[in-house]
């Protein structure tokens, strides 16, 4: 019989069994639920009083267009790969250009969902790429 599914059962201390019940006017909770943007309002509360980082809400259009250029980033990273694969990439400055467009959509996906750490992750991503590819290539 294969072994139990799912995430190990918490150690006692860090279960949470203790409610704690807040009145609310309803303009603060308005006020609440428009900064926690997406987030269930018991993470945000939580998150919110032990000093936690807090994600900012993000608005529904730049959610849609996330995800649209979620697909064009897939659609080059495929571009490259299959010109890769087949052998037709010879120059250089082509996988560069990719890499680059790869590079500027990762970072305007970033800047729509507020990811000011995804500018240098993705930098340093598309330059071991365009290295990767480059030194494939000689």
């Amino acid at each position: 019989m294969a072994g139990k599914r799912g995430p190990a059962p918490k150690p006692d201390e860090e279960k949470r069994g203790v409610r704690v019940s807040v009145y609310m006017a309803p303009a603060e909770l308005a006020a609440l639920d428009q900064r926690r943007g997406g987030m269930e309002r018991s993470e945000w509360l939580r998150r919110a009083g032990l000093g936690k980082r807090l994600a900012p809400a993000i608005p529904e259009l730049n959610r849609e267009a996330w995800a649209a250029l979620a697909r064009t980033a897939a659609n080059l990273n495929q571009i490259a790969r299959s010109m890769n694969v087949a052998g037709r990439v010879h120059d250089a400055d082509l996988v560069g250009i990719l890499a680059e467009l790869y590079g500027q959509v990762a970072r305007l996906r970033g800047d729509l969902v507020g990811l000011d750490q995804v500018k240098d992750q993705v930098k340093d991503q598309v330059k071991d790429q365009v290295k990767d590819q480059v030194e494939d290539q000689v």
